[in-house]
């Protein structure tokens, strides 16, 4: 009986540490996506996107692929 809690407790043990462990990278990983995303979208605000012109070259792909691959009914 002994042995068995002391396997229950082992094992309860480290699951616990496995998520612990687990919860602070996936914090670090978040952190640093976010630090990268960050500086992505600053760096795309500096390039002067204009959004009305990439709407039409978006459009106009759009277009092109429904007339290359028409849909069958």
């Amino acid at each position: 009986m002994g042995q068995g809690l002391q396997l229950m407790a082992l094992g309860m043990g480290t699951v616990f540490l496995f998520l612990g462990l687990l919860i602070a990278v996936i914090g670090v990983v978040s952190r640093t996506i976010h630090a990268f995303e960050q500086k992505a979208v600053d760096g795309g605000a500096e390039t002067g996107i204009n959004h009305d012109d990439l709407l039409e070259v978006i459009t106009a792909a759009v277009q092109q692929y429904r007339s290359d691959h028409p849909r069958h009914k």
